[in-house]
């Protein structure tokens, strides 16, 4: 640091009051206000921008070990920038939704995160839990939830034939979890789930099969429900989906047998209503 003689930078009236205090002596005179790290070189705002890039491409559904080798950085430190609290909810001004694939007029559809699983649960009474995973679970608590759903994530992270998703309001509010799974990309088929109430569940679907059949060229949707089903089989029907078979008697709820009626959707006839 360069020595100033202070006679040349203070004006006399404060130099006669510093004499009294310190004279002769070799002063540090502190800045008011240092400035927080990186502002002054623009670090600080660079590495926001990148935060919120690898965000959003997160986001979109690119997987853990793609965003390390596109930035360059360890698997740790792209965790910790994407799952830090506060850094998961993206403004608008860090991701342009304008011309957003995953998007139509009532829903947005974004890769499943492990935090979700404070919402998977919410809304979803007993019976439907059962008509979607075709199983009556025994009580179960927060701990347990949190960890089930994130190693259901972690199993699937990165996973072409599997894709954990969720459903969102245009304002990002949560619906429901889906996913596109079975995928055989040799005879074009595959199959999905997503729940919700029926409207959002329908414009999801949606957004889904044109992902299915008209990006990744696959041919046939098949999917099954369970008799007495209000949840989910009304919106698959609405999309045109055509009963294919029933196996009789197939599963076993609150002391009756139950069928399971088998659905199916051909790429020719999805785009042909669409």
């Amino acid at each position: 640091m360069k020595y100033r003689n202070a006679a040349e930078r203070l004006p006399p009236q404060l130099l006669q009051e510093l004499q009294k205090h310190a004279p002769g002596e070799m002063l540090y005179v502190p800045k008011t206000q240092r400035k927080a790290w990186g502002e002054g070189t623009g670090a600080r705002s660079l590495y926001a921008k990148r935060n919120a890039e690898i965000r959003g491409q997160f986001r979109s559904g690119q997987d853990i070990s793609t965003l390390c080798d596109a930035h360059f950085l360890s698997d740790e430190t792209v965790r910790k920038i994407i799952y830090t609290k506060g850094e998961t909810t993206m403004s608008t001004n860090e991701f342009d939704y304008s011309n957003y694939f995953w998007q139509n007029e009532l829903v947005r559809i974004r890769h499943a995160r492990p935090d979700d699983w404070k919402y998977h649960d919410k809304k979803i009474d007993s019976d439907e839990r059962f008509y979607s995973d075709g199983t009556q679970e025994v009580p179960t608590d927060e701990a347990k939830t949190r960890e089930r759903w994130e190693n259901y994530i972690k199993t699937n992270e990165g996973n072409d034939k599997w894709i954990c998703l969720a459903v969102e309001t245009l304002d990002g509010e949560f619906i429901a979890s889906g996913n596109i799974h079975g995928i055989d990309e040799r005879n074009g088929t595959f199959g999905l789930f997503v729940g919700g109430e029926e409207r959002y569940a329908v414009a999801a679907l949606r957004l889904m099969l044109d992902y299915c059949f008209n990006e990744r060229r696959l041919n046939k949707c098949s999917t099954y429900f369970y008799e007495g089903d209000t949840y989910y089989m009304p919106a698959f029907e609405k999309l045109g989906f055509k009963k294919e078979g029933v196996k009789r008697q197939e599963i076993f709820h609150k002391g009756r047998y139950l069928d399971e009626i088998h659905y199916g959707l051909l790429a020719e006839e999805f785009n042909k209503k669409k």
